[in-house]
């Protein structure tokens, strides 16, 4: 958690938010940037939607575009913690919100009056500078991470707290528990280890 909060101390003020919702919600970036006011619920989040790769273009006309894997007007849950519920607050009360077709945004550029959005690829710029600065850098200088990584930190913290993979994989928005289990499963304890903690007492005579 200690590289999260450098990245997120480092990162241009209106995107600190981003930071948290890929590594408290597991958040894909396109639907962090999508995230709206009404997203935020009493004790969880609802993601209804992702930001299009040309949302940033002032000429594109569907801005917003359905989750990966579903349908238009399908959505997921996912518990809120409550320290990611003081960051949304903490965002709204400095920044507020932006109409983006006719949706209120938390990340839209305020200065610009069509509404454009930033999308995944402007956002990698922010993004790698903050780990520039931060000093999160590999030996040749690189950014050490990626968006991603913040979603595959919150899926090893949620396995590691022992959350049912199941759950996590539904938490993630997987297309089905394969994909949670081939790229997570070696972060679930082996029932193979398990197996001998599981023997049942002899019966009474």
């Amino acid at each position: 958690m200690h590289e999260v909060d450098l990245i997120a101390k480092q990162i241009s003020p209106q995107y600190r938010l981003t930071v948290y919702l890929q590594a408290g919600a597991g958040l894909r970036i396109s639907e962090t940037l999508a995230f709206t006011a009404d997203c935020r619920r009493s004790d969880f989040l609802r993601v209804r939607r992702q930001v299009s790769s040309k949302a940033h273009r002032g000429d594109c006309q569907t801005r917003f575009v359905p989750l990966k894997h579903r349908a238009q007007g399908e959505y997921r849950d996912i518990p809120l913690p409550p320290f990611l519920a003081e960051e949304i607050d903490a965002h709204l009360r400095e920044w507020g919100t932006v109409t983006s077709s006719g949706l209120e945004v938390l990340f839209a550029p305020p200065e610009r009056a069509k509404g454009t959005m930033p999308t995944a690829t402007t956002y990698t710029y922010h993004f790698r500078k903050a780990l520039k600065d931060a000093g999160i850098v590999n030996q040749k200088g690189r950014a050490k991470y990626t968006p991603h990584s913040l979603r595959h930190f919150f899926a090893s913290t949620a396995l590691a707290a022992g959350i049912p993979i199941h759950e996590v994989s539904r938490w993630l928005g997987h297309r089905s528990i394969k994909t949670t289990v081939d790229v997570y499963g070696h972060l679930v304890p082996a029932s193979w280890d398990r197996c001998p903690a599981l023997r049942p007492e002899a019966p009474r005579r």
